[in-house]
């Protein structure tokens, strides 16, 4: 979707038609068309889309996303690189409850919204409730802090870390290292791999990644190491948790907002997590540009329609 730049010169303002073209998984070109110092009206604004839609090169082609899909993600693109503030200029200022309350209802943590609000905006713990459901809310506070400002390598240390800020202070066994023993996936017919397979499966998790960095969509690289992080299973507790987190350190250090994995969505989650263990990533990254689109943008009538809601913001 093109969009309409003014750029200060001097005295005067001057208007530009643009629209960012994702050329490769890595490289954006933004293509401009001169429209003078004052924007044209309707009809004659349309000449000047034609000829920028002349001079868009052909954009790169995602392997799992539709090409629909795709054009309105780098909408999202772009309009997260004119907040020069992000994250904090264009995340909602509730994302932090609203993401810990869903991670954590996600793995059965049976706090309400309203009492994680009650934990991190004022530091109240509510009565009747568990320490540990508690320390979990707060846990997720120092998890995202530290995802949100970590500018190193994807690699054993970072996952390690995350998973210990989630856990830490909880009954948790192992916390900031690999599991030692056999673990199950409830509700799931996915077998982990044995422990002793674990650093070896995540030492090649690793390197792949730092090649499909240079062959996937931001949006399909932060889905497809999300699916194989949740394959291998590599802690005793925290999984789940720790790979929202990686998916959306993803996201931002490639310009996108961070993702909400709420828990109304639990099922088709699942869903599509189950047909990643089977070969299948698209329905994954489809699942996750839905929650970027949704979140973040105002849906169609149709897309409301189907989705049973008016818009999400």
């Amino acid at each position: 979707m093109a969009f309409i730049e003014k750029q200060r010169h001097g005295k005067h303002d001057y208007f530009y038609l643009v629209k960012s073209v994702r050329l490769s998984p890595t490289k954006v070109s933004k293509v401009r068309v001169f429209l003078g110092r004052k924007v044209p009206g309707h009809d004659e604004l349309q000449k000047y889309f034609s000829e920028l839609e002349r001079k868009a090169p052909k954009p790169y082609e995602a392997k799992w996303l539709s090409q629909e899909a795709e054009d309105r993600l780098e909408d999202l693109h772009s309009a997260v690189v004119a907040f020069k503030g992000f994250p904090e200029g264009m995340v909602p200022s509730d994302f932090l409850v609203r993401f810990t309350y869903n991670t954590n209802a996600i793995e059965g943590n049976p706090l309400t919204l309203r009492q994680t609000a009650l934990i991190l905006s004022e530091g109240i713990a509510p009565q009747g409730v568990k320490t540990n459901d508690v320390i979990e809310v707060l846990n997720g506070k120092d998890a995202w802090e530290f995802v949100k400002s970590y500018k190193g390598q994807v690699n054993k240390e970072f996952a390690c870390k995350i998973q210990f800020e989630i856990t830490k202070n909880t009954t948790c066994r192992i916390q900031g290292d690999y599991r030692d023993s056999e673990v199950g996936i409830g509700g799931s017919d996915w077998k982990p791999p044995a422990a002793k397979d674990v650093p070896r499966l995540m030492g090649e998790l690793f390197k792949e990644y730092q090649k499909n960095k240079r062959a996937l969509h931001p949006v399909e690289l932060a889905s497809w190491l999300h699916n194989g992080f949740v394959q291998i299973h590599p802690f005793t507790d925290g999984n789940g948790r720790t790979s929202r987190l990686l998916m959306n350190w993803i996201l931002m250090r490639n310009r996108f907002p961070p993702a909400i994995i709420e828990t109304r969505n639990k099922e088709q989650y699942y869903n599509a997590i189950e047909e990643a263990d089977k070969g299948n990533q698209k329905p994954f990254a489809s699942f996750l540009s839905q929650q970027l689109l949704e979140q973040y943008t105002i849906l169609k009538p149709e897309e409301q329609a189907e989705n049973g809601h008016d818009k999400r913001a």
